[in-house]
Parts: C-alpha cells; structure tokens; sequence
C-alpha cells in the first residue's frame, strides 16, 4: 500500500467520525468517535474551573477469534 492510499484511506476514516459514525476495519478494529460534555470542576484552590466540550477518537482493537 502506498502513500497516496493510506492518505485517502486516512481521509475516508476522518470523514466518517465527523459524521459521527463508527468506522470498523475487519480484522484491525473500530474507530469510535466519543463526546465529552461541557464540565465544570474546582481545582486545588477551590476555584471553579470550566472544561469545554471535546470530541476524542476511541479505537477498539479486534479480539482473536472475534470474527466470524
């Protein structure tokens, strides 16, 4: 596999998790992509602290003998 392919590969992968949609590659694993909701805490002083929302990608590996 070249380079030009692992990109659009890469790219297609990308534009799935944008449309928040799971990506499964068989016999490799899934990419997920996970929102994590606005926040609010305190830190050490006691001072109230906001943490904004976020997107982060999961990948899920595919166990042995998992597959069909």
């Amino acid at each position: 596999m070249d380079e030009h392919q692992i990109e659009k590969i890469s790219a297609l992968i990308k534009e799935r998790l944008l449309a928040s949609e799971s990506v499964l590659l068989e016999g490799i694993g899934t990419f997920s992509r996970i929102h994590e909701p606005q926040h609010i805490s305190r830190d050490e002083k006691g001072r109230t602290v906001a943490h904004p929302p976020k997107d982060t990608v999961q990948f899920s590996s595919e166990e042995l003998g998992e597959r069909e």
